[in-house]
């Protein structure tokens, strides 16, 4: 019977305690602190794939002004700008002020080749 009314004052102390202000900060700043982590290892392989992609296409697009570079840049910012560059400009074959012929050929074959577009 004791046993079980020191139970019971432990567990409101703890309620109790959760409920200060104080806790919830802490707790809410870890939280969110984790969240972080999280997402920054969630988006770690399709960074790597996307750096990856920028590396071998690099070389190719030296000769380009610094507005296709960095339209380019912009494209290869995240797998949702490369899925609908490819949809609308390799395979829709909508016209692109900023890529075309052999530049855009090249790209796309290389959009194609990598792992980006394989990977959801």
């Amino acid at each position: 019977m004791k046993r079980g009314f020191v139970l019971i004052l432990e567990i409101a102390a703890l309620i109790v305690i959760l409920q200060s202000s104080f806790v919830q900060y802490f707790l809410s700043d870890a939280q969110d602190s984790v969240t972080e982590w999280l997402l920054a290892l969630s988006n770690y392989q399709e960074n790597r794939e996307l750096e990856s992609l920028r590396n071998n296409t690099e070389v190719a697009f030296s000769a380009l002004n610094k507005g296709q570079k960095d339209y380019l840049y912009d494209v290869t910012a995240s797998r949702d700008n490369i899925a609908r560059f490819h949809r609308l400009y390799c395979v829709e074959g909508d016209k692109n002020p900023y890529v075309y012929g052999s530049t855009l050929s090249y790209f796309c074959s290389e959009i194609s080749r990598s792992k980006v577009l394989k990977t959801s």
